[in-house]
C-alpha cells in the first residue's frame, strides 16, 4: 500500500489480519520510498520479492500517484504488477487519466471503517494469486 495516512494503512492492515489472507502487507508512505524499493536492483533482479497488488493512493506528498504509475508501468519488471488507485475522493479526471496510465482499477475509500475494511479484503482476495489460501 502506498498512502502517507497512517490511518488508512492501519484499516488495510488490520482487514487483513481479520480476514485471515494469506498475504504479507507492506506500506509506503510517499512515491520516493516506494520506488527505491521496487525499482531497486535486487527487485529487479528477484521479482518474486514484489508485491502482488498495490493499492495506490493518488494524492501523495512531492509526487502524485499517477506519476509513480507510469514510473512503474515504464519498467518492465513492474509493469505487469496489479496497481489499484484507492483514492479518498472520486474525482472522474484522475480516474480517467489513472486507467489511460495502466491502474487495473479506480476505487474510492470508503468513510465508514467497516465499508473500508471490506472493501480492501475484496480487492485483495480478487487480486491474490492462483493457490493462496484466503
Amino acid at each position: 500500500m502506498v498512502d502517507p495516512s497512517p490511518e488508512s494503512v492501519e484499516l488495510a492492515r488490520f482487514s487483513l489480519w481479520r480476514s485471515k489472507l494469506d498475504c504479507a502487507f507492506g506500506w509506503f508512505e510517499d512515491a520516493e520510498h516506494t520506488m527505491e524499493s521496487l525499482l531497486s536492483e535486487q527487485a529487479q533482479r528477484q521479482p518474486e520479492t514484489l508485491p502482488f497488488l498495490i493499492l495506490l493512493e493518488p494524492r501523495l506528498p512531492r509526487m502524485e500517484g499517477l506519476e509513480l504509475l507510469q514510473l512503474l508501468r515504464s519498467h518492465p519488471h513492474t509493469q505487469a504488477l496489479p496497481i489499484i488507485m484507492f483514492a479518498t475522493s472520486y474525482d472522474e479526471n484522475d480516474a480517467v487519466r489513472s486507467r489511460a496510465a495502466g491502474a487495473n482499477d479506480y476505487l474510492v475509500k470508503p468513510v465508514d471503517a467497516r465499508e473500508f475494511m471490506q472493501l480492501v479484503s475484496q480487492t485483495v482476495t480478487r487480486w491474490l494469486p492462483a493457490g493462496s489460501a484466503a
